[in-house]
């Protein structure tokens, strides 16, 4: 079987770059398998790479609060902040049944009813009824207007199982790690075959089966590898990725055709509140667990146990997002000021050692890249910072916060990645989006290489 991946691959990785962003990019260039050759192959043929807005529920955002129910608007809007590309949660698994049959409009819920819509990413996920296939076309119909491109994944069993509605959920969950990865490598396959037959296959910039593939959640390489040939089997003219948050190469299947990395090289910077409450182990039901930032929180918190009976009942989901979300549920306003002022004073102070991280990640993306996977074009699919309090604005409003991250861009041009998102924090549904809007056009600008 390795014999045959690695004859199956050879021309692909010889050449990858030159049908790589061909693919990715909508054009054809000639190039060699290093940065530098990257950059100039993509500056040459004067198209531009991946600008990519994180729209991870974008389909699901009908319910109250919604954000995105209009693609019409949103997608514009995008194009004027510089974005080209999206990626999303596509539904493998949730669209279709196993028989192939569309399930059409289905019900979900809140996470946590009550005490989750704080976090970031989070504040219009108030549940609802919603037909994920219908809204994808919808998507891909405005997409292919304003020459925008998807790049579709899966959350399911890091995140997207938390809205799913029980049967949905038993079924997926019920499944053994040795099918998750051909069970949605079909159920990408169905969602794929239906938008050619709309026509609309070329608006998917690439396709992922998993964000942040691991062994916990999703089974074996070889079963990676298996997934991923059959879909390259059924789809030659789509090209199927890898997403990792980490370097373990036992974890990378060598017949992917673009890796999708994840550098949050700035969520450090939180560590000045969420200290050691988030991954750590104390019992946050005694008050003493948390003396040294009782300043910034409220008078009278929700109790710990209050957030996991919010999801009784139902699957639990990872231990550390009810940390997470109790935290922030109980962030008190009045202290965020003092906080915000925290936060930038020692992002300020520690500039020089942010830029270094991401540059660090971008050098070892590369390294790996090049030893494991020679030649397959790479994407930065999440980074900088994510999943604090809505609330807070200090990132918004810091130059120093986008001077970090106009760093990472220009590294990740010059390193010669076909996308990247600047944030994670990239949607319609981030205070950015409304509030800085200029913040995004000027980084998504010095990626795409308009402004130096």
């Amino acid at each position: 079987m390795e014999d045959h991946k690695q004859g199956a691959n050879s021309l692909t990785r010889r050449e990858t770059l030159r049908v790589g962003l061909g693919t990715l990019l909508g054009t054809t260039v000639a190039t060699g398998t290093r940065a530098a050759d990257d950059t100039r192959a993509a500056d040459a043929t004067g198209q531009e790479r991946l600008a990519i807005s994180f729209w991870i529920w974008a389909l699901w955002d009908t319910g109250p609060n919604c954000i995105v129910r209009d693609f019409e608007v949103r997608v514009a809007e995008a194009v004027e902040r510089g974005f080209n590309c999206f990626r999303i949660e596509g539904g493998a698994g949730i669209t279709h049944d196993a028989t192939g049959r569309p399930r059409g409009e289905l019900e979900f819920y809140p996470v946590l009813p009550g005490h989750d819509l704080l976090t970031r990413g989070q504040q219009h996920m108030t549940g609802g009824r919603v037909d994920l296939l219908k809204r994808l076309v919808e998507l891909c119909m405005v997409a292919k207007r304003y020459n925008v491109k998807l790049i579709l994944s899966s959350w399911y069993y890091l995140h997207t199982f938390w809205f799913t509605d029980k049967n949905v959920t038993a079924e997926l969950l019920g499944l053994p790690l040795e099918k998750r990865f051909m069970v949605f490598a079909r159920g990408l396959d169905r969602i794929l075959e239906e938008l050619k037959q709309r026509g609309l296959a070329d608006t998917i910039a690439t396709a992922e089966i998993f964000n942040e593939v691991s062994p916990r959640y999703h089974g074996r390489t070889v079963d990676h590898e298996e997934a991923l040939d059959f879909l390259q089997t059924r789809h030659p003219d789509i090209r199927f990725s890898l997403d990792t948050d980490n370097f373990d190469t036992s974890r990378i299947p060598r017949n992917a055709r673009v890796w999708t990395y994840h550098s949050y090289y700035l969520w450090p910077i939180y560590g000045l509140l969420e200290q050691d409450l988030i991954g750590g182990d104390k019992d946050l039901n005694d008050r003493a667990a948390y003396a040294p930032i009782r300043r910034f929180l409220r008078r009278d918190p929700v109790p710990f146990q209050a957030i996991l009976d919010s999801r009784a009942g139902r699957p639990p989901i990872a231990r550390d997002w009810y940390r997470r979300i109790w935290l922030y549920r109980n962030l008190d306003p009045n202290a965020m000021p003092e906080l915000e002022r925290l936060l930038q004073e020692d992002l300020e102070n520690r500039i020089d050692e942010f830029k270094q991280r991401a540059i660090n990640d971008v050098k070892q993306l590369v390294k790996t890249r090049d030893e494991v996977l020679p030649g397959v074009p790479l994407i930065l699919g999440e980074g900088a910072s994510y999943c604090a309090d809505h609330r807070l604005r200090w990132e918004e409003r810091s130059d120093a916060y986008w001077e970090v991250i106009e760093h990472a861009a220009r590294a990740y041009r010059e390193h010669g990645l076909v996308g990247a998102v600047p944030r994670t924090n990239s949607g319609p549904e981030d205070p950015v989006w409304h509030e800085y809007p200029e913040r995004l056009q000027r980084a998504n600008a010095v990626f795409l290489g308009k402004k130096p």
